[in-house]
């Protein structure tokens, strides 16, 4: 068996650099915090914790003086304010394409736009993305959602980084009919762009795939079900552990990709775990 790693897959330039950061502030301080994890991958955020960076789910969870990481998907004004009235020194590991929608979505309001966040209801990101305008933002993940919205003469779109060029452009088609002036921010990040596509030609050309990332990661899930739409079997892990031998019996050629948050010792552990299976 033959493994074809994309390698596009791993962590992204806004991972990469928070990863950097939180090195950095523990080698400085020996400890901090950050206010949810810094990043979707359980395995890299344990052994952070393990060296000294706990995570916070509240911010009332927080004791000032504690130095605290905004995560790579970042926060809004009123969560931030809410941190430095605690008494915190804040350190922002906010990726710098989620800070770029941030900026685009409260201009867009500013200037008076209706604001729709093309993104996951409950997902940071993009929750954080709307509070940029005040909450007045709306987060709609499919142009399904329009159904029942009182649109306004002028709408604004901006996306949640991970998204799917198509689920923008579909989006967009279905709003044109709808309103008498419509903007457009693609704030898609371009790594994830072309991660999907490098990732979706693996696909086609292999007898199986193998996702590596967070379940609880919405750019790895995405990469999944790029993949599995192709029609080859596709599997979404975690950890080598995770792999099984009935995946790749009669495979001639197995894909591998990860996600943005998926640290390089992991995707080695699983092309390992595949060269034990027979790969």
């Amino acid at each position: 068996m033959e493994i074809v790693l994309v390698t596009e897959g791993g962590f992204c330039f806004g991972v990469r650099r928070a990863m950097k950061m939180a090195e950095e502030l523990l080698a400085e301080h020996g400890g901090g915090v950050t206010l949810g994890p810094l990043i979707h991958n359980r395995e890299a955020v344990s052994r952070l914790q393990e060296q000294g960076l706990r995570v916070a789910e509240t911010v009332e969870d927080l004791k000032p003086g504690e130095v605290v990481m905004l995560r790579t998907h970042g926060t809004g004004p009123i969560t931030t304010r809410e941190l430095t009235e605690r008494g915190v020194t804040l350190v922002d590991a906010t990726c710098p394409f989620v800070a770029r929608a941030q900026r685009e979505a409260a201009q867009y309001h500013a200037d008076g736009y209706q604001v729709l966040v093309l993104g996951e209801a409950d997902h940071p990101e993009a929750r954080g993305i709307a509070e940029h305008t005040g909450g007045a933002a709306t987060i709609v993940e499919a142009p399904a959602d329009l159904a029942g919205l009182e649109l306004r003469k002028q709408v604004a779109v901006v996306c949640q980084t991970t998204q799917r060029l198509d689920a923008l452009q579909a989006l967009v088609h279905d709003l044109l009919p709808l309103v008498s002036e419509l903007r457009v921010a693609n704030t898609i990040c371009d790594a994830t762009t072309k991660r999907q596509e490098a990732s979706l030609q693996v696909a086609r050309e292999v007898d199986v795939m193998v996702v590596i990332g967070g379940k609880h990661s919405a750019n790895t899930t995405r990469l999944a079900q790029i993949c599995a739409e192709t029609g080859t079997p596709t599997h979404h892990i975690e950890t080598a552990a995770e792999l099984e031998a009935d995946w790749v019996q009669g495979a001639a050629r197995i894909g591998v990709t990860a996600g943005a948050s998926t640290p390089d010792w992991l995707i080695s552990e699983v092309v390992a775990r595949l060269g034990e299976l027979g790969a």
